[in-house]
């Protein structure tokens, strides 16, 4: 079944046991957990005891982290560098793998000025298929956002996740990035379309336009189609995620709340 939860992003600089408390009160049965050391200032992964404080805060508060949020940046000429962002999203996998959690969120590639993504297409695709193989051994999958202005394209995530065409290689679907990349509405229907079969992990956000431009607002009060995409995901067999990222102008804590409350009663047929 479908579980809805928030990311553990929206919190950052707050303490974990803080975080899950608002979990909590959100009524989320479910987290992408961020992986960044230092998002939660008393988790910085670098002792064991951060893990078990993690796992046994989460399951005391009957919160399941679905995935954990990593970091790379694969849009990169230099091959250094590229072997560097390959490394540390192997860390990120290794972290999901001890904390049990299935997924981790991935970023294709960062904007470089003077270059499109047609200059880096090919040496974002490679390095998937390399990470592919080096996590082959790792009880993790890996979900790419459709993040940021350069890699934001369904067409591109499409051939990148069948090129490279591992079992455990999918989307973590975005709702609002697509909008916030400046795609019309149609496209962004075609897109969520086009990956929904290789969807493995939802971030929503709901959209406005204000004043022409995007803005965000709590679940429900936009435009995104979000009945529409429900019924989209389960044609396809999804029984994941679905986690709120309220990133709208409002306070964080009545965004979330009403977004939380609007995705559980859509699933459970209130809506």
């Amino acid at each position: 079944m479908i579980t809805i939860g928030v990311t553990s992003l929206g919190m950052k600089g707050t303490p974990l046991p803080e975080a899950i408390d608002k979990m909590v009160g959100f009524g989320a049965e479910c987290t992408e957990l961020n992986g960044r050391p230092g998002c939660h200032p008393d988790i910085t992964w670098e002792d064991e005891a951060d893990y078990q404080t993690a796992t046994t805060l989460l399951a005391e508060a009957g919160i399941t982290a679905t995935c954990l949020g990593g970091y790379c940046d694969f849009a990169q000429a230099d091959d250094e560098a590229l072997e560097a962002q390959l490394d540390g999203f192997v860390t990120y996998c290794q972290r999901a793998a001890k904390l049990g959690i299935p997924i981790v969120r991935a970023f294709a590639g960062d904007v470089k000025e003077g270059h499109s993504l047609a200059d880096f297409e090919e040496r974002i695709i490679g390095a998937f298929a390399q990470l592919m193989a080096r996590i082959a051994d790792l009880d993790v999958k890996v979900g790419i956002e459709n993040h940021g202005r350069l890699a934001n394209d369904g067409l591109f995530l499409r051939r990148l996740i069948e090129t490279v065409a591992s079992p455990k290689l999918g989307m973590t679907i975005d709702t609002g990035n697509f909008y916030w990349a400046g795609h019309a509405p149609e496209t962004v229907e075609r897109f969520i379309q086009l990956l929904a079969p290789y969807t493995i992990n939802v971030h929503i956000k709901d959209v406005a336009y204000q004043g022409g431009k995007t803005a965000f607002v709590p679940a429900g009060r936009g435009i995104v189609d979000l009945p529409r995409l429900y019924a989209l995901l389960e044609g396809t067999g999804y029984a994941g995620a679905i986690v709120s990222e309220y990133e709208g102008p409002g306070p964080y804590g009545a965004g979330t709340l009403e977004s939380v409350a609007y995705l559980r009663g859509l699933r459970d047929g209130r809506r």
